[in-house]
């Protein structure tokens, strides 16, 4: 018998959802963490209120499964949690620089190293068969944003955010390497922009396709397939990588 478990942060958010929805109609079961007091995910195995920033918040999240002896397993965590801050750079807070690190930057480095230590620990005592880590980065990790499609919005991005998504980038590589002789796998994915229109002008979104060759914003979906293809496929030979989800953005 054969179980996959995917561990994902940040899951009531638009990609969280989307990606949980996903993965359990795939009969995976999820364990699910983010610092909201409910769940709107009836398709969760498990749902932990919790902060990335704190280690103890992961350590509780990956003990909420017990393994079993009879059973081979496919374990993933997917780091998916992610802040950004509008304000102007000239105007930036030290609260604000440290609310953005503490999630984009420290967040994943806890939950990494405990999936690490929680896991490779019992390596030889159940059939891990498959260990794998996937970070959620940004365009913006690899470019600088446009300033000038910012014309009906505020939200435009950030210096500490790109610093961050940059940091998850050079993260993922070090900890591939780090981790190599164990079996766990550690990849990152780009994306562009992620149409929501909850949130994006008309005139973002226009500014914003026209810098993209496909001529227009990621689907959440489309995020969704390439997250569940990299956790999913039987190519063990995949590490320390950061795949480009932008529709074309970073080839001119």
């Amino acid at each position: 018998m054969k179980k996959k478990i995917l561990f994902i942060t940040g899951c009531e958010g638009q990609i969280g959802q989307a990606t949980v929805n996903y993965f359990s109609e795939r009969a995976w079961d999820c364990y699910g963490m983010d610092k909201v007091n409910k769940t709107k995910l009836n398709s969760l195995k498990f749902y932990q209120k919790g902060d990335v920033s704190e280690r103890i918040s992961f350590k509780d999240l990956f003990s909420a499964i017990k393994l079993e002896s009879n059973i081979e397993y496919q374990i993933s965590l997917l780091n998916n949690a992610g802040v950004a801050v509008f304000t102007s750079s000239e105007e930036r807070t030290y609260e604000e620089y440290k609310y953005v690190s503490d999630v984009n930057l420290l967040g994943p480095i806890f939950g990494i190293t405990e999936f690490f230590k929680h896991f490779s620990s019992q390596k030889n005592e159940f059939n891990l068969s498959r260990l794998r880590i996937l970070n959620i980065s940004s365009i913006y990790g690899l470019i600088s944003p446009n300033q000038k499609i910012y014309t009906d919005t505020s939200r435009n991005s950030s210096e500490i955010y790109g610093a961050t998504k940059a940091g998850l980038i050079q993260l993922t590589k070090y900890f591939a390497s780090r981790y190599a002789d164990s079996n766990l796998q550690v990849n990152c994915i780009a994306p562009g922009g992620i149409l929501n229109k909850e949130v994006q002008g008309p005139e973002f979104i226009k500014n914003y396709s026209n810098l993209v060759p496909l001529n227009r914003l990621c689907n959440v979906e489309e995020l969704v397939n390439l997250i569940y293809s990299i956790l999913n496929t039987d190519c063990s030979y995949l590490t320390g990588q950061t795949i480009s989800l932008d529709g074309g953005m970073t080839t001119w």
